[in-house]
């Protein structure tokens, strides 16, 4: 006999690409977003939604948002 390992079959390999497939999914619900411009996590009560100058998740009013963010950087909020 020879020394070569044996290839999986299609279906083996399917079931392994669905298992990591699934692993990722699950790390990425898992992982915490940040408001791109002011770094708050997001939570229900600060859901995010999509900036429209595509930058990124940002809080919901991105206006308050930058208020937020410059307020922050002058030491306003400690």
């Amino acid at each position: 006999m020879s020394d070569v390992p044996e290839v999986p079959d299609a279906k083996t390999l399917r079931e392994q690409a669905k298992k990591i497939a699934e692993q990722r999914r699950q790390e990425a619900r898992a992982r915490k977003r940040k408001c791109a411009l002011c770094g708050t996590e997001e939570t229900e009560r600060t859901p995010f939604f999509a900036h429209p100058d595509g930058i990124g998740p940002t809080c919901k009013e991105p206006g308050l948002c930058e208020h937020y963010r410059a307020h922050t950087a002058r030491g306003g909020i400690r």
